[in-house]
């Protein structure tokens, strides 16, 4: 893979930022398919209790609360990440961390938060940018990984760096990131690197990632230059 600096950024031209109807309808597709297997699970809770009777109404219980949580974890993810909640004024980085370490604490992934980000001095959307950033950089590596979230150096942008067996952005998400993917050849794998990009660029941030080595990859945003 290449080690070049790849940038997305705002131009003065863009001030509008459209979705293609394919857009939607797949980031729609894959929230459902998020959200089915706990809704499923709770379901099957209550057919359990319901067939087997009060022997199983402890595991039955205990199958509905976790099932529950789950999908409460993955709406709230998907509430600030796609809706207009991830840009109020109200959101601050407790809330993105906890959204975030809510999601990740299902899978594999091990997160580490640096000190020093003040939500208070960032510009709006910035919430909503650095979390839908993480959400793509825990894809980037599907197993075991550690994922560290720093300030930089100049306190005006924050680092990312995913460490694991093989972490590298999939096929395509390059392109995503920038909008040079062709809309229609998107599927759900690759629709929120595309809504990512999309967020960027509506806000005014600069993406900047690099493959450090085959065990590490690199993501740095900031506000883009007036």
């Amino acid at each position: 893979m290449e080690n070049a600096d790849l940038k997305i950024t705002e131009t003065e031209a863009e001030t509008t930022v459209l979705l293609h109807p394919r857009v939607m309808e797949l980031l729609a597709s894959r929230m459902c398919h998020d959200l089915v297997s706990p809704v499923g699970a709770v379901n099957n809770g209550i057919e359990l209790m319901r067939d087997l009777g009060p022997d199983m109404a402890a595991d039955a219980l205990d199958l509905i609360e976790s099932s529950i949580g789950q999908a409460a974890v993955r709406l709230k993810l998907f509430r600030l990440a796609y809706g207009v909640a991830g840009s109020e004024k109200q959101v601050g980085f407790e809330d993105i961390k906890t959204a975030f370490a809510d999601w990740a604490a299902h899978g594999r992934t091990t997160v580490n938060w640096g000190g020093g980000i003040d939500f208070a001095e960032t510009p709006k959307g910035f919430g909503k940018v650095l979390l839908n950033l993480l959400v793509l950089a825990e894809e980037c590596n599907p197993g075991e990984s550690n994922l560290d979230i720093d300030p930089g150096e100049d306190n005006a942008s924050v680092v990312i760096h995913l460490r694991g067996k093989r972490p590298g952005l999939h096929k395509g998400m390059a392109e995503c990131l920038t909008g040079d993917y062709p809309v229609e050849e998107l599927d759900p794998r690759l629709v929120h690197a595309y809504v990512t990009g999309v967020i960027l660029k509506y806000f005014g941030f600069t993406l900047t990632h690099r493959q450090i080595s085959e065990t590490e990859l690199y993501f740095r945003v900031e506000r883009s230059a007036a």
